[in-house]
C-alpha cells in the first residue's frame, strides 16, 4: 500500500537547514537532501501556519480552503485532498494538526492543535513551574510598551509561556497545588530523600532527580484522568530553594474521533503532550527541560506515523511540530546579522539553541527513516520561515489617522463607527469595507465602496518610516480583492483589500500610541511580512524535502532559476503518489520531484 508521511515543521527555513546539514549536525536530513528532492515553497499571504498548512494539506488556495482560524470548511463541498482520499477508500491521520481542517471519519484526528483563546478542552492541567522563590519569580517587571501579534489583543510574537506558582514548606515537606485543580484541589507533596526528592501524588510516588524528568504518574484533576511528570530544576534545601516543573496533562481519553485507535497509541507510546512549560531561549534557566519535552513529543509523533501507516491502514499521515518556530521567534533576532539587535559577542549562543532544535528534528527524521518501506514517501515540510523584526505597525491607529477607523479611548475599534475593519480570525492582512447590508454593523453605502477602496490603497502606499536617514515603506503589496485572485484569494470570505508588510515589519500595538516605530525587543516573525522576505541567514519561504523510492534523487529546485513551488503544489503531488487524480485541486503536480523511472518499474 502506498503511503505518504508529512512531518510538518512550523517555521523551518532552507538557509539554516542547509547550513546545519553542511556542518554535519543533521545527518538524516542531509541524506534527504542528497538522496531526495528539495525546494522552497512560496507561502500565501498571510505567511502564518493556519493559512498555509490548510492550503498545503487540502491542495487548494485560501480562496477555497480557508475560512478562518479554527473554522474548517466542508471537505465534500470543496472536494479537497481529504475528500479525494475518502472517495478512493483511503484514510488520513492528522495528529496534532491545525483544527482549521476537518479530519472527520473515516479519517483519524488526534489532539488537533488548539489555536483559540482559553484552555484547550483536551487539557486538564496546564504546564507550570512551582517554586519556593515564588515572590522573586513573580516580582513586577517593567511592562512591554509594545504587544506584537494578531489579533491586536494577542501577544503571539514573543511566545511567552507558563506561570510560576508557590511551593509551601510545612514540617520539612514541600507542597503545591497542581495547576487548574480548582474545584477539587490536587495536592502534590515532596519530601527529601538524600540528593533527591520523593514526590507523592495521591497514592502514587515518583523520584525527582536534578535536571531530569520523572516517570509518568496517573493523576485525577477535577474528575478527569490523565498522566503527569515532573522535572526537578533546583534543589538547595539549606537555602530553602526548590523549583519543580510540571508537564502538561492531557485527558487520558477523548482526544480523538476514534477511541480505540487513540487508546492503542497511548498504550504503545505513552501520554501525549501538546506544549512545554519553558520558552526556547538561551536566557531561560531550565531550557534543557523544554528541549527534552519537545523531543519527547517529536519522537512520539514519529512513532505514531510509523505505527499508523504500517499497521493501521493509514495512507496519509500529517503533523505540525513547533519547536523550530519557537526557536526562531526567540533567537533569530539575535543570531541574524540583519537584525537591529544582532551582537557579534552573543550571536553564537542564540545560534546554538536554534541548532539544537534542528538536531531534535534530525533525530526525529532518522527515527522515521529507520522504519520506512519502499511504498512510503517521507516529506519534511514547513509552512513558512521567519525573518527578524525591525519595525512595528499598528494598522488601526494608521487607518484612524485617515478617518477610516474610529477608536475608543483605549485604542479599540468601534466597528459601528468605522468605515473599514479587519477580522481577528483572518490573519490581519485583509481589510474589509464595512458595507451596509453585507456586514453586521455596516455603515458604508455601495456607492462609496470603490472610492473607499482607492483611499485605503493610497493610505497603505504612503505608510512609511524614516530611521537612520533611510525611508522604508511599511507595505510591500496591496491588492483589491478582484486582483488578489493571482495570489490565491477569492470568494465570500476574502477581504476587499489584501496586503502584506515589508521585510522586517510586524503587526502590533504600542502603548505610546505610534502607528509605526522600531520594535523595542529582539524577535523574528513571518505572518505579516511578504512571503518572499529574505536575508542572508533567514527566509520567509517554506521548505519541502521529499525522500523515498518514488522521489528523484539528488535534486534541488533553484527558485532563482525555476521559481519556487507553490504551497498547494504538494497536495496535487501527494494525490499522484497515492494514485489519485487531483481534479479539483489548485496545485500542479511537482513532476520534477517524481522518479518516473522508479514509477514505471
Amino acid at each position: 500500500m502506498r503511503k505518504v508521511i508529512i512531518f510538518g515543521v512550523d517555521g523551518l527555513v532552507m538557509p539554516l537547514l542547509k547550513q546545519f546539514a553542511s556542518e554535519g549536525s543533521l545527518p538524516h536530513i542531509n541524506t534527504m537532501l542528497k538522496k531526495g528532492s528539495s525546494a522552497e515553497l512560496l507561502p500565501f499571504i498571510s505567511a502564518w501556519g493556519d493559512v498555509n498548512w490548510v492550503s498545503f494539506l487540502t491542495g487548494q488556495c485560501p480562496g477555497t480552503s480557508w475560512i478562518g482560524q479554527c473554522m474548517p470548511p466542508d471537505n465534500t463541498t470543496s472536494q479537497n485532498l481529504l475528500y479525494l482520499l475518502e472517495q478512493a477508500g483511503l484514510r488520513a491521520a492528522l495528529v496534532h494538526f491545525p483544527e482549521s481542517i476537518s479530519a472527520r471519519a473515516p479519517h483519524f484526528e488526534l489532539v488537533p492543535y488548539w489555536g483559540r483563546k482559553g484552555q484547550s478542552p483536551y487539557e486538564i492541567s496546564a504546564p507550570a513551574m512551582y517554586s519556593t522563590l515564588y515572590g522573586a519569580r513573580n516580582a513586577k517587571s517593567t511592562p512591554k510598551r509594545q504587544k506584537l501579534g494578531w489579533p491586536p489583543a494577542a501577544a503571539l510574537a514573543y511566545h511567552e509561556k507558563g506561570s510560576c506558582k508557590p511551593i509551601v514548606i510545612e514540617a520539612g515537606e514541600y507542597r503545591f497545588q497542581l495547576a487548574n485543580s480548582i474545584t477539587e484541589p490536587t495536592t502534590v507533596t515532596a519530601v527529601p530523600a538524600g540528593d533527591e526528592l520523593l514526590l507523592r501524588l495521591g497514592n502514587e510516588t515518583a523520584m525527582l532527580h536534578i535536571g531530569k524528568w520523572s516517570e509518568w504518574v496517573p493523576v485525577s484533576v477535577n474528575g478527569a484522568q490523565g498522566y503527569v511528570r515532573f522535572f526537578l530544576g533546583k534543589y538547595i534545601p539549606e537555602e530553602g530553594s526548590i523549583e519543580i516543573l510540571q508537564s502538561q496533562v492531557l485527558r487520558s481519553e477523548g482526544l480523538s474521533n476514534n477511541p480505540a485507535l487513540e487508546a492503542e497509541l497511548v498504550s504503545l507510546l505513552g501520554p501525549f503532550i501538546s506544549k512545554w512549560i519553558v520558552k526556547i531561549s538561551p536566557q531561560e534557566e531550565y531550557l534543557t527541560s523544554a528541549i527534552k519535552e519537545a523531543e519527547y513529543q517529536s519522537l512520539w509523533l514519529a512513532d505514531s506515523a510509523t505505527h499508523l501507516t504500517r499497521n493501521c491502514g493509514i495512507s496519509l499521515w500529517a503533523t505540525v511540530h513547533r519547536l523550530v518556530d519557537e526557536a526562531h521567534h526567540n533567537c533569530l533576532g539575535q543570531y541574524d546579522p540583519a537584525s537591529p539587535f544582532y551582537k557579534e559577542d552573543t550571536a553564537a549562543q542564540f545560534g546554538e539553541v536554534i541548532r539544537e532544535c534542528y538536531k531534535v528534528l534530525d533525530r526525529t527524521i532518522g527515527r522515521i527513516m529507520e522504519t520506512m518501506d519502499d511504498e512510503t514517501t517521507l516529506m519534511l515540510v514547513s509552512d513558512h520561515g521567519g525573518v527578524p523584526n525591525s519595525y512595528m505597525c499598528d494598522i488601526y491607529r494608521y487607518l484612524a489617522k485617515h478617518d477610516l477607523v474610529k477608536l475608543d479611548g483605549e485604542g479599540n475599534v468601534i466597528i459601528e463607527e468605522s468605515r473599514v475593519f479587519l477580522k481577528d480570525e483572518r490573519g490581519g492582512l485583509e481589510i474589509y469595507i464595512n458595507l451596509l447590508g453585507r456586514e453586521p454593523k455596516g455603515i458604508v453605502l455601495q456607492t462609496e465602496y470603490e472610492l473607499l477602496r482607492e483611499k485605503v490603497l493610497r493610505a497603505l502606499g504612503n505608510w512609511h518610516i524614516e530611521d537612520n536617514g533611510q525611508c522604508r515603506n511599511a507595505v510591500s503589496i496591496a491588492l483589491k480583492k478582484e486582483d488578489a485572485v493571482g495570489i490565491g484569494y477569492w470568494g465570500e470570505y476574502a477581504g476587499d483589500i489584501v496586503f502584506a508588510y515589508n521585510t522586517g515589519f510586524v503587526w502590533g500595538v504600542s502603548a505610546t500610541g505610534e502607528d509605526i516605530c522600531p520594535v523595542e525587543a529582539p524577535g523574528a516573525n513571518h505572518g505579516p511580512q511578504k512571503p518572499t522576505a529574505e536575508t542572508a541567514v533567514s527566509s520567509n519561504y517554506g521548505v519541502l524535502l521529499a525522500y523515498g523510492k518514488a522521489i528523484r534523487a539528488g535534486y534541488y529546485r533553484d527558485k532563482a532559476v525555476c521559481g519556487p513551488h507553490r504551497m498547494v503544489d504538494p497536495g496535487a503531488t501527494i494525490a499522484k503518489l497515492l494514485g489519485l487524480t487531483p481534479t479539483a485541486l489548485d496545485g500542479t503536480i511537482m513532476d520534477d520531484f517524481i522518479n518516473n523511472e522508479g514509477d514505471k518499474k
